[in-house]
Order: C-alpha cells, then structure tokens, then sequence
C-alpha cells in the first residue's frame, strides 16, 4: 500500500480558492502602471480577476490530481528520480504551456491583441512559473510533513503492535490488528469493520492505519478504503478498467480500484 499523504479535497479546496484569489491580484498588479486602487476601478478589473482565478485555481487542481497519480506509481522516497523527473513533467511543465495557451487566447478574446504584444512574456509568465513550482512545492512539503507524523504515530510497525483502539459511542474498545476486515473513510470519519461485523471509529487517518497493517494482508484500494484479502468476496471487471470489489464484511465507501491500480490489485489478490 503506498499512502497518498496529500490533504483532502474538502479541506484543499479553501486554501485553492484564497490563494487563487491572492495570485490574481498580484497578477494584475504586476507590470501595471496604475496601484491597485486605480485598477479596481478599470472596466477591465472584474473579467481580468475572473479569468486569472479562474486559471490559477484550475492549474492548481490540475498540479493536485498529477501529485495523487504520480504518488501511487513513483513514490518519493522508494523512486526519488522517476517522481523528480515526471512531477516537474507534468507537474510544472505542462501547466506552464498550457498557461501560455490560455492566456494568449484571452488576449486575444478581450483586449484582440497578441500574446507578444503584451508584459506577459517578460513579467506575468516568470511569475506563472514560480506561482505553478510553488503548488508542487506545497504538495511535497505537505508529503514530507505526514510522512514524518505518520512514522511517529506508527513508530511500531505491523510486526509489534498488535491492536489499536476504536469507539462504539462513548466505549473505547481495543480492536485486535488481525480482526480488522477494512478500514473506510465516511463523512471525514474513519471506521473499521471486523470480521464480526462491529463498525468502530478511530482517530487515525488511513495513511497512520496502513503503517499498522501488513501489505501481504492489506490492500488500499482508493482513497476512502482499505480491505483485508480475505473480506474481498468477488470482484468484476468494468468496462472502463476498473475493478468493482465486494466486501464481506461490508463497507460504506467506493468499493472501486481504478484502472491504475487494477492491475496490482489482481497481482496482490492472486488473480493473475
């Protein structure tokens, strides 16, 4: 299992949209021979800041969805190179081209004036390229930040620490680490099924879960679920590559293995 380490979407979203707020601002301001009180009230102000939060918050999302794929093939620390070499690919490269893409066709939409004509190469562009490294730079740091707490929280590993403890209402209940059938993320609660069938909630995440649980038993199937090998009843293929698992116990989650990961999941069960 390879933890995501990468903050939820629902918590995500609000620094997206306050710093895209942020940046548009600065992106405005810089090479403007007008302060910004004055640019406030230009005609061009509210459709600049639109299109430049717009951009910035979709670049972002963009950097945050290659940094989950790229963590489930090329881990920092098991394939240093590999994930340099494809994060500053896709990662910075390409939303840095697709920024010039974009842009030039709002130029030339709006104001009907060539991207070569405006600051944009000489000021706004280096400003895009740090503004895009520092999206990558806040996922890195962030990996690094519960990579680090992970390993405190689960300084025992799997091999020594034998049970964690749940709750069922207001009892704190010790839950034995070869009972768990899977562990599922619901409502920003995490729960564990046993194979008896109690649901528990936990204060863990599933990236401090899995460093408890063994990767021959374990398998993270998305980001909301992880099962053990033997509550996996069946599993079907899906047109689109994905696999649609069911759980015995059951699970309140996306029972889903994408088409990236299929192909493990069918290694790890055995299937192939």
């Amino acid at each position: 299992m390879t933890p995501l380490y990468i903050l939820p979407l629902r918590h995500d979203v609000w620094n997206i949209l306050g710093v895209s707020l942020f940046v548009s601002q600065l992106f405005i301001s810089i090479g403007a021979e007008k302060d910004w009180f004055e640019l406030f009230q230009d005609s061009s102000f509210a459709p600049d800041t639109l299109f430049v939060f717009t951009l910035t918050s979709t670049l972002w999302l963009y950097v945050r969805m290659v940094t989950v794929l790229l963590q489930q093939k090329f881990d920092w620390f098991e394939k240093p190179l590999p994930r340099i070499l494809t994060q500053v690919f896709f990662g910075i490269a390409l939303p840095s081209v697709a920024c010039i893409f974009f842009v030039a066709i709002y130029f030339y939409a709006q104001y009907q004036v060539p991207l070569s004509a405006t600051s944009f190469p000489a000021y706004e562009f280096p400003f895009t390229i740090i503004v895009i490294t520092q999206f990558n730079l806040y996922y890195l740091i962030y990996y690094f930040y519960r990579k680090t707490k992970t390993q405190a929280a689960g300084n025992t590993s799997f091999e020594s620490k034998k049970s964690i403890v749940g709750m069922i209402g207001r009892k704190n209940v010790p839950i034995d680490l070869q009972d768990i059938a899977n562990v599922f993320i619901k409502n920003s609660v995490v729960y564990i099924t046993t194979f008896n069938n109690t649901r528990l909630s936990v204060n863990y995440t599933l990236d401090e879960i899995s460093v408890f649980l063994s990767e021959t038993d374990y398998f993270r199937a998305n980001r909301q679920l992880i099962l053990h090998r033997k509550s996996c009843r069946s599993f079907v293929n899906e047109a689109n590559g994905k696999l649609l698992i069911e759980l015995d116990p059951a699970a309140d989650a996306s029972l889903a293995v994408s088409q990236l990961k299929a192909s493990e999941f069918k290694k790890w069960i055995g299937a192939n």
